[in-house]
């Protein structure tokens, strides 16, 4: 391992994400996506993750006796003030 990737390491053990098994991503080790439910916001910008799991930013509409493309949902990151 070089330096670099000991920094790397070390840095993103501090923050709570890691790469993924395929270290081709890098996910939070606390935070989650969310089911779809009654409960999910409608309308404005969210996280979306799709069957395949594909993750997109958009909108969520509930299209009632329709089977639904999206399962899971997280609301937006935010910078610190």
């Amino acid at each position: 391992m070089t330096p670099e990737d000991e920094e790397f390491e070390r840095i993103m053990h501090e923050r709570k994400f890691k790469l993924d098994s395929t270290r081709a991503a890098v996910v939070a080790q606390d935070y989650y996506w969310i089911p779809i439910d009654d409960q999910t916001p409608i309308g404005v910008k969210i996280l979306l993750l799709g069957r395949g799991g594909v993750a997109s930013l958009g909108q969520y509409v509930h299209r009632p006796n329709e089977t639904q493309f999206w399962e899971f949902w997280a609301p937006l990151p935010r910078k610190r003030p």
